[in-house]
């Protein structure tokens, strides 16, 4: 954590030589005061928490994907569900032209962190099925309801979306920007829409107004040592986007921050231990004035 102080205090002292791009959550309330300490970091837990699944979503989707078409002919797929049996495992399941075998299974062990590989074509359980038609179901709702809300950035890369079970009544579908590019790792052009278990959309939510494309080197080509945005008044903490996309992207990173205009201060994730902690502005300065 000393470490991570330091690193945000050097943070601070380039904001004012470089400025920050803004973000702003779209229709958000907006505090009238700050929340105990308590409370703010109660809140990061939670954000922590749900970014690191996201995280894992999105991982296994990549690892995934390059698996099924470095063993698979392409032409043979035809669908795909990337979905969590349990809470402890997620199961991503490549579908034949007919839909009626799976050709390629990869099962990660959440507790554990082991993955493991299937190449040979078996039958579709009705579980996998019934996951099928319901994410069918969920994308042709999130269009009808929210196609028009929906933004990304054709020069970087295509969304990316991720289905993640946050209770067993709510299912998360979060579609991110994705990067094709190196040295990037983008911020906004996020969004999530909550289902039930039927399909049937319960709410929407669009993390931040604008996208950054927030570059990993300088100018001189040099890898720089972290990166940083603000959130103005409607969006007072870290997102779990912001979260999911620099553990992403980040390579040796190790922290990022974000000045939140809202709560008067800093907030610096450090993806090491997935933990967040926020600082006013007058911690901040007494720890500039004692470095």
């Amino acid at each position: 954590m000393k470490k991570a102080l330091k690193t945000l205090a050097l943070m601070t002292s380039a904001i004012c030589t470089v400025g920050m791009a803004s973000c702003s959550v779209h229709k958000r309330n907006v505090l009238t005061e700050r929340p105990q300490p308590e409370q703010i970091q109660a809140a990061l837990d939670s954000i922590c928490s749900e970014g690191y699944n996201l995280f894992v979503a999105e991982r296994v989707n990549w690892i995934a994907t390059d698996s099924a078409l470095a063993h698979c002919d392409e032409n043979n797929l035809r669908g795909n569900i990337i979905w969590q049996p349990n809470s402890g495992m997620w199961s991503a399941v490549f579908f034949d032209r007919e839909q009626k075998n799976c050709l390629f299974e990869l099962v990660y062990d959440t507790r554990t962190g082991e993955e493991r590989f299937f190449y040979e074509p078996r039958p579709l359980s009705e579980q996998e099925r019934e996951q099928w038609e319901l994410k069918g179901t969920m994308f042709d709702n999130a269009i009808k309801s929210y196609g028009d809300s929906l933004r990304y950035n054709s020069d970087y890369g295509r969304p990316n979306v991720d289905f993640v079970r946050v209770d067993p009544n709510t299912i998360r579908m979060y579609i991110l920007q994705g990067v094709e590019r190196p040295n990037v790792i983008p911020i906004g052009n996020d969004y999530s829409i909550d289902f039930d278990n039927k399909g049937n959309t319960k709410a929407f939510r669009r993390y931040h107004r604008s996208f950054l494309p927030m570059s990993t080197v300088d100018e001189n080509g040099e890898k720089v040592a972290t990166i940083y945005h603000s959130h103005l008044k409607d969006n007072p903490y870290i997102t779990p986007t912001d979260i999911c996309n620099f553990l992403l992207y980040r390579g040796e990173m190790e922290s990022t921050g974000v000045l939140s205009i809202a709560l008067d201060g800093y907030i610096i994730y450090n993806a090491k231990d997935n933990s967040a902690v926020f600082l006013s502005k007058e911690v901040m300065e007494k720890i500039n004035g004692n470095k």
